[in-house]
């Protein structure tokens, strides 16, 4: 068991504060503004709080919690669910859920699943916080699920999901076609945050134009948001024509854009003023 009594990390984020066990401090060493961890996704949350008062997040590929916790904190009105494939990091997900729903007594922020989400539902194997495969040296193999599948199981209403996989988001996305296509019974998905990694760290086939192109047949509304990590405003540029070229082709990503990602937002048309 993790031992809960460890020293939190505290974060004050817009004016909000709030804490978390977070082993090997994570979010430290992934912090590369003065403005804090990943400032724009916190300002594109709080655009779409203000048309979505009430919601729930998906947090695929939470680690310790850092979102599941600030999302807590600041959005009274939405729900976690939290997806961590990792063993060891779940379990201290899970302890931070438990004490933000302690902190936060009036209510129940939510749940954590020690899942691995993709397009086929089987378990994988994983090391760290990769897929890799079966003969791979201390890999362990994780239970999978479907996104569609679980997507039947939550709550009714808007749905807000962010995807920081390492890799595996074309996986991810693939599992979650009727999810984007708003044909879920009850499930009224909005919008999805996705942190897209570099062309050598993409699994299961699905290259970037294989992940756009399931986005916009969706009928969603595409948008690269740039700069996440460093400015305070986000700002989305809507990934079409040139732009899209320029995405897609991984010969033309910069040496930075390899090392710290790029952010993608899609959107049902109207949920996001930009």
């Amino acid at each position: 068991m993790t031992d809960m009594s460890l020293p939190l990390t505290r974060f004050a984020v817009r004016g909000t504060s709030f804490a978390l066990h977070d082993p090997g401090d994570t979010v430290a060493r992934e912090t590369f503004s003065a403005l804090g961890y990943e400032p724009a996704v916190v300002d594109l949350l709080d655009r779409i709080a203000n048309r979505l008062p009430a919601a729930t997040f998906c947090d695929v590929g939470a680690l310790h919690g850092y979102y599941p916790c600030l999302v807590a904190a600041r959005y009274p009105g939405w729900r976690v669910e939290a997806f961590e494939p990792n063993p060891q990091a779940f379990e201290v997900l899970a302890g931070n859920i438990r004490r933000a729903g302690e902190v936060h007594a009036t209510r129940e922020p939510g749940r954590a699943h020690c899942l691995a989400l993709n397009d086929t539902g089987d378990s994988l194997h994983f090391r760290g916080r990769t897929i890799v495969a079966p003969d791979t040296p201390d890999a362990i193999i994780v239970p999978g699920r479907r996104f569609d599948d679980l997507a039947r199981d939550l709550p009714a209403g808007p749905l807000v999901v962010k995807i920081d996989v390492h890799g595996a988001e074309g996986v991810v996305l693939a599992g979650m076609t009727a999810c984007l296509a708003g044909s879920l019974p009850g499930i009224d998905f909005r919008a999805v945050l996705i942190e897209m990694h570099a062309h050598h760290l993409l699994v299961g086939g699905h290259d970037y134009e294989a992940m756009l192109g399931r986005l916009e047949g969706a009928g969603l509304e595409v948008f690269e948001v740039r700069d996440f990590r460093d400015t305070d405003t986000a700002l989305p540029v809507p990934l079409i024509g040139e732009t899209r070229r320029r995405f897609v082709d991984p010969a033309l990503w910069t040496q930075a854009q390899i090392d710290r990602e790029r952010l993608i937002l899609a959107t049902r048309p109207g949920t996001f003023r930009h």
